[in-house]
């Protein structure tokens, strides 16, 4: 029978860095637990020849498991100069190379040149590394600010993009590298010219009209009569309950065309399309949407885009900008506050459209109290709305309030079906009606006219 350091040394031999680590560590503990003593000495040549590798490991797992702190350029060059040699050997680079039409010996003797360039230039002392991410002088080449964001959203992105656009600088630089086509890649995939996206919208003679208001004064109600009006059309907001909405008024005919009687019920059939559901009628030219869900491969005669101004927004505004930009229509309506206003402008500005500025005011006035209820419910009148921030607080200040004062309350949030959020709405809205006040979230806030 083998001695037993012996044995343990075949089984190591087989095993990986890991496994001999979590083995190592594992057993010690669990024997120094039992004998309640300090671990066994290393007896064998073997372990005492793996244990700073083993101890190095750990290490690394240790610094790898921390969260990723930049806040130099120092730190940022060092993760750039760390991950260089891995990513232009990684299978993704590489495949995308050949995606570009650069040939194995041709990216290979490239590649040489690109990290010979960063080493040299991430090396070299011409910035104060001291200097935080904002601070750093504004390159082309290494904008640390943005390669500061991109790894902190995203470690690995962050990497591939900021080497990925050095490297097409480099193809400007060195044009005997042979690499000019992957400029015109760069001018294909680039984000730097809005006006160039969205080739049938160019081709197409397109006339912005712009309603500019605060809530509740008939902008968007302007921009629906020419919905209505028109033989092919579409809605498209922000949320599913104002698509329901437009999509219920149009098929009862609650909007009436340009130059029609107002008093006259005039239903269009409306197809209504969300994420979450869709209703299709065959024989709808009209269709209400949300706006991710816009088909820009259809033409219209008139286009309606609620709430422009969310056209900022970090996470949706990118469904704003197709929109406006993406639209095929002879007419588009487009709604939303005046802050937008300049932004849309200098977007717009080489397409070539025609832009006209309708501005509005509110049609009933808001009034701010100017004292508190002081605890005073039964001070609560007719017309006045209550707004909560929990679905709990809104069915509690509507038991409160109708205890108190005896008035009915309507209810509105976010949540609740677009059939009965309607349903409080109107309720609310007719002057001699049971309910006379309104307590809500602030989903009233977008879409609904009080």
């Amino acid at each position: 029978m083998r001695p037993a350091p012996f044995r343990n040394l075949c089984i190591q031999r087989s095993w990986s860095l890991h496994q001999r680590a979590s083995f190592h560590v594992s057993a010690r503990v669990l024997r120094s637990q039992a004998q309640k003593k300090a671990p066994r000495p290393l007896h064998s040549e073997s372990e005492r020849r793996l244990e700073p590798e083993k101890t190095r490991w750990l290490k690394q797992r240790a610094v790898f498991n921390q969260p990723l702190r930049l806040k130099t350029v120092r730190d940022i060059r060092t993760v750039l100069l760390d991950k260089l040699v891995a990513w232009s050997v990684s299978t993704s680079t590489v495949h995308r190379f050949e995606a570009f039409g650069i040939r194995k010996n041709q990216y290979a003797s490239s590649m040489i040149q690109f990290r010979k360039t960063v080493i040299s230039e991430l090396q070299r002392k011409d910035v104060d590394e001291d200097l935080t991410p904002s601070q750093a002088p504004r390159d082309p080449r290494w904008n640390y600010r943005m390669i500061h964001e991109e790894l902190q959203e995203n470690k690995e992105r962050g990497i591939d993009r900021a080497l990925m656009r050095r490297f097409f600088f480099l193809c400007e630089e060195r044009p005997d590298l042979g690499l000019e086509h992957l400029l015109l890649v760069q001018d294909a995939l680039g984000m730097q010219n809005p006006a160039e996206w969205h080739g049938p919208a160019r081709g197409a003679r397109r006339k912005i009209v712009f309603h500019v208001g605060p809530t509740n004064s008939g902008k968007t109600y302007q921009a629906l009569q020419a919905l209505a009006a028109s033989r092919v059309g579409v809605y498209a907001g922000p949320l599913r309950l104002l698509a329901f909405e437009i999509y219920d008024r149009l098929n009862k005919g609650l909007i009436p065309p340009v130059g029609a009687n107002p008093d006259g019920v005039y239903p269009r059939p409306c197809n209504l399309i969300t994420g979450e559901e869709q209703r299709i009628d065959p024989d709808a030219t009209l269709s209400s949407s949300t706006i991710e869900m816009l088909a820009l491969n259809v033409r219209y005669d008139v286009a309606v885009i609620d709430e422009i101004q969310m056209i900022a927004d970090e996470q949706r505004g990118s469904a704003w900008t197709n929109a406006l930009l993406g639209l095929t229509a002879d007419e588009i309506h487009v709604c939303g506050e005046e802050t937008a206003v300049p932004l849309v402008q200098q977007l717009l500005a080489d397409t070539g459209d025609e832009i006209i500025v309708n501005r509005y005011q509110r049609l009933s006035p808001l009034q701010v109290s100017t004292q508190s209820m002081e605890g005073n419910w039964a001070s609560i009148q007719r017309g006045d709305c209550i707004v909560a921030f929990s679905r709990k607080d809104i069915f509690a200040y509507k038991q409160l309030i109708e205890q108190k004062t005896g008035l009915r309350c309507a209810v509105a949030y976010g949540k609740l079906p677009p059939e009965v959020r309607a349903e409080q709405a109107l309720l609310f809205n007719k002057p001699d009606g049971d309910y006379a006040v309104m307590v809500a979230s602030d989903a009233i806030g977008m879409g609904l006219n009080l």
